[in-house]
């Protein structure tokens, strides 16, 4: 009995070698089939990161964009091709344009799109950020009656958004979703002015932010009209962007003048 136990051990550990032994015989004839000539290795036509999403350099701003500067910068590098008027032999920026691209999309344009050249090398995130905030600036501004406006959004917004636009109104907490941070750039930035027109004049699904079109304010006796929805958009970019000059890089221009000028 114990013989027949022995020899049926010996059948099974052979029995399993033979297993490995295919297994390894099946896995070497697969590996010595593939083709290495038809591999793509990496190379400067088939670069491992590709090169588009190097050139993209997008990162949010780290810092309020100033306007201040985006000014003298767009003054520099895109004034010579781009104006606000129509000039003869200058592409014109307009209004509608502005109105209806987010701020990320004109980085992107300035930074990575193949139609444009690209200020990557030549100004930092920062700077180009500033050129970004200017040129809408520029064309969609503060509005009119700032301090009005000012007053007529502490009186119906801030309760939600806070008078800062920090969503720190007296009622978020109870808010699920939060209400909009009107100072978190990834959020900000990544929205129309169109899109911001539509979410104030019909709300937003699923959110405490009501529809506003043609509401009533009766204590202060004024609509909710178009035009006044539109001055809102504009109160709600100022969040985006500081109309004061940047000292730090005030001080930094200041230095390498003094620098070219010794």
């Amino acid at each position: 009995m114990n013989k027949k136990n022995k020899s049926l051990k010996i059948l099974r550990t052979i029995t399993l070698v033979m297993c490995i032994v295919l297994v390894g015989l099946l896995l070497n004839a697969c590996q010595t089939s593939v083709n290495l000539n038809k591999v793509a290795l990496p190379s400067e036509s088939n670069p491992l990161v590709s090169k588009k999403s190097t050139a993209a350099d997008f990162a949010y701003p780290t810092k309020d964009p100033s306007i201040e500067d985006g000014k003298k910068s767009f003054g520099q590098n895109c004034a010579s091709c781009h104006s606000f008027k129509t000039e003869s032999g200058k592409q014109t920026f307009t209004l509608k344009y502005i109105n209806s691209v987010t701020p990320s999309h004109l980085f992107k344009v300035i930074t990575s799109n193949e139609k444009h050249p690209s200020f990557k090398d030549k100004l930092s995130r920062q700077e180009r950020w500033d050129i970004v905030m200017y040129l809408r600036y520029e064309l969609f501004g503060l509005p009119k009656e700032f301090e009005d406006i000012k007053t007529k959004f502490g009186g119906n917004c801030a309760v939600c958004h806070g008078t800062r636009g920090f969503a720190d109104g007296n009622i978020h907490y109870y808010l699920n979703p939060l209400p909009a941070n009107f100072n978190q750039f990834d959020r900000l930035y990544e929205k129309t002015d169109e899109t911001l027109f539509d979410e104030i004049s019909n709300g937003i699904p699923w959110t405490a932010m009501p529809p506003w079109a043609n509401r009533i304010d009766k204590d202060k006796h004024f609509t909710f009209d178009d035009k006044f929805r539109w001055e809102l958009v504009k109160y709600v970019r100022q969040f985006g962007y500081s109309t004061e000059k940047d000292p730090l890089r005030q001080e930094k221009l200041f230095k390498s003048n003094r620098t070219n000028k010794d």
